[in-house]
């Protein structure tokens, strides 16, 4: 083999889900996933069912002991609720639709138990990884790695693990949770695979952890890896260098040693920065869980912007009102009087294995899902939720948003029904809250079009970007071959956001942004200058966002908003929001 300084530098472009930089050789998995090879199927006699159940029942019951001892493990390294995603892998463990689909397996068809699970596993990974929900897609993952687990102990087999004898980089197709928890921070400098997302459980865990991390790196260029080839990651702009010059090497170093400082400053601050000429913003979060709140508390933060309610219907069984009670409950009791936004289930008819409609969507962007779905087909689940949310609003001060509305009538909908479950409640004695405020998720440009209208409708308004860029712009922002096309800073979208603003001014309603944008350093000037008063975020986001609005001018925010709204194309916009992040934050700019 050639030595290594005889090979070209080369650079890898990849999507950056945990920031940082990372210098090292590399440590290459190429094994297949016990979750993916299927074992014998063996066709068992009437006297060894009741076995065959035993078996497959002390599996689960030794996958929850691991998963309860590796949840504390982890709970100890990081002290910011992040080991709580393993309470999700304890649902999958815990799943009565998913075991008693294997029970019936085992007991009628007289299937060995390896086969059985094997077999209902893989259907419900493969029906959540065909959705179009990226956060649900990537939930698959998670079926997947506790599939694993249970597996091995069905067979007996011994952890499969990486042993790390020194510092590396982790270059894998995939890494599980699991597997990215049971890391040696000591010893993993970051990780570069091929699947996954930023809102993948590995990204959220390699982010707490303090890794730096890629996902979409072409498996080719993972299997022409060695263990002696030195590679850099590059964690704010999606970069892996392989082969890196001296040169290269060294520029990275200075890199990482300053981003260590800038960080570091931005940790903790106020939830409601102001600019230097006296303007607040509101910060909030984005979570999906009560375990996200102490990260949020972490990071000086204490009010919700988003929660995302569809992580409790993650199971092939809906959850019922006691359930999604004590979710929202916990959730409001952890956040100490601050405001918690509960976006109501936002799905479209493919997802959560069939179980909420009969038939799959031709196109589930376009079809029944958010508002049109909980109104038309399945009030009866909207009734569930809506009960449980007015009677956990007594314990925190709770908004609902709704998803997808396009029209008033879906508000003056929800509203009614609202009223509806109160009185019931009211009828059996419950406790609840006499007033529950409504919010439009702004995320449809017939919603931006219309804000002036709906806003005699809603509370508030919160936009999300994500969707409101992608349906203005004709672009699946899943699709690889046209994702250049995707630009939030594309002045269309910018204005539909800009006449959103107005809108909720002009009726005296407070309106945020929840999407990505909200979390980008890059966009909070051309944001806060349309009039967007609270921004909601993951974790991670909100030392950069905080930063750059002490560092901005108001007066010249507005002037920069306005020029965005007449450039002639996406670039430019986003120029002008770049020079005022040049001059609020020039050590945060150098990085991002």
């Amino acid at each position: 083999m050639t030595s290594e300084n005889s090979i070209q530098e080369e650079t890898i472009q990849a999507t950056a889900v945990s920031p940082g930089i990372a210098i090292g050789r590399v440590l290459l998995l190429r094994r297949k996933f016990l979750s993916e090879a299927a074992p014998a199927d063996v066709t068992i006699s009437e006297s060894q069912v009741a076995s065959e159940l035993e078996r497959f029942h002390r599996a689960l019951e030794a996958t929850r002991k691991e998963l309860l001892a590796l949840r504390d493990e982890l709970e100890a390294k990081l002290h910011n609720g992040d080991a709580g995603i393993f309470d999700a892998h304890l649902m999958i463990v815990d799943d009565r639709g998913m075991n008693g689909a294997v029970d019936t397996m085992i007991r009628d068809q007289h299937k060995n138990a390896d086969y059985a699970f094997f077999c209902t596993s893989s259907r419900y990974a493969a029906a959540l990884g065909a959705t179009e929900d990226e956060y649900l897609r990537e939930r698959a993952a998670d079926i997947r790695d506790v599939s694993g687990r249970i597996r091995r102990h069905l067979e007996n087999l011994e952890s499969d693990d990486p042993a790390l004898e020194d510092r590396r980089i982790i270059a894998a197709p995939e890494l599980t949770p699991s597997e990215t928890a049971g890391l040696d921070r000591n010893k993993v400098l970051g990780f570069a695979v091929e699947t996954g997302s930023a809102v993948s459980h590995t990204a959220i865990l390699a982010r707490s952890m303090g890794l730096p991390a890629l996902t979409g790196v072409p498996r080719k260029v993972l299997e022409q890896l060695s263990a002696s080839d030195t590679v850099i990651i590059d964690g704010f702009h999606g970069r892996l260098i392989l082969h890196p010059s001296p040169r290269t090497e060294e520029s990275y170093r200075l890199k990482a040693e300053e981003a260590g400082k800038v960080y570091s400053a931005m940790k903790t601050g106020s939830t409601r920065p102001e600019t230097k000429d006296g303007f607040e913003v509101n910060l909030a979060g984005n979570i999906d869980s009560v375990a996200d709140i102490e990260t949020l508390r972490s990071v000086g933060v204490g009010g919700v912007g988003l929660m995302r309610s569809e992580y409790l219907f993650n199971c092939s069984r809906l959850p019922d009102e006691e359930v999604q009670f004590e979710a929202y409950k916990a959730i409001l009791s952890g956040c100490d009087g601050h405001p918690v936004v509960i976006r109501t289930l936002d799905v479209g008819g493919d997802k959560l294995f069939g179980t909420l409609t009969g038939r799959k969507e031709p196109n589930p962007f376009l079809g029944l899902r958010g508002v049109r779905l909980t109104l038309k087909e399945r009030r009866d689940l909207f009734r569930i939720q809506l009960r449980a949310l007015l009677r956990a609003g007594v314990f925190g001060d709770l908004r609902v948003m709704i998803p997808m509305v396009t029209n008033p009538a879906e508000l003056d909908e929800t509203r009614e029904l609202i009223s509806e479950c109160r009185k019931k409640l009211q009828q059996e004695g419950q406790e609840c809250i006499s007033r529950l405020p409504l919010g439009a998720m702004i995320e449809t440009p017939a919603a931006a079009l219309s804000a002036d209208i709906l806003a005699r409708h809603a509370d508030f308004f919160s936009i999300g970007t994500n969707d409101l860029t992608q349906y203005t712009l004709a672009i699946d922002r899943g699709n690889e071959r046209v994702a250049y096309l995707y630009m939030p800073s594309h002045p269309a979208v910018l204005r539909l956001i800009a006449l959103t603003a107005r809108a909720a001014e002009a009726n005296r309603i407070p309106v945020s942004v929840c999407g990505q944008m909200g979390g980008d350093p890059l966009y909070t000037a051309l944001l806060v200058g349309m009039g967007v008063q609270e921004l909601s975020m993951d974790a991670g986001a909100i030392g950069p966002v905080r930063r750059v609005i002490c560092g901005l001018n108001m007066a010249e925010a507005r002037l920069a908003a306005k020029a965005a709204l007449s450039a002639p194309d996406a670039d430019t916009a986003l120029s002008y929001s770049r020079k005022l992040l040049e001059k609020a934050a020039p050590d945060l700019a150098a990085l991002l």
